[in-house]
């Protein structure tokens, strides 16, 4: 598993994912780090398609993002990876 926790800035996009993710994952397997980029958002997090969209609307503001306008595809995120390739589209912006 990848670590996505870290101190340096390089890290600071993952950190983020990771904190969001455990705040809104149902399963106890968020609990314990670290996570692994390709875990399913829905299936091993049990984080529901309201949920995973309310998830991704905070990642955007902790960039100061729309990520509406910024052309974020909610359907195409599936794992802990493809969320945080958004993080680092958003940072990016």
């Amino acid at each position: 598993m990848t670590n996505v926790a870290g101190g340096n800035g390089e890290d600071a996009v993952p950190e983020t994912v990771a904190r969001l993710i455990k705040e809104y994952a149902q399963a106890q397997v968020a609990a314990s780090a670290p996570l692994s980029p390709t875990l399913s958002l829905r299936g091993d997090l049990e984080i529901d398609s309201l949920a995973l969209v309310s998830l991704t609307i905070r990642l955007g503001e902790e960039f100061n993002v729309d990520v509406v306008e910024s052309g974020v595809e909610f359907g195409q995120l599936e794992t802990v990876g493809d969320l945080m390739a958004v993080a680092r589209k958003l940072q990016a912006l």
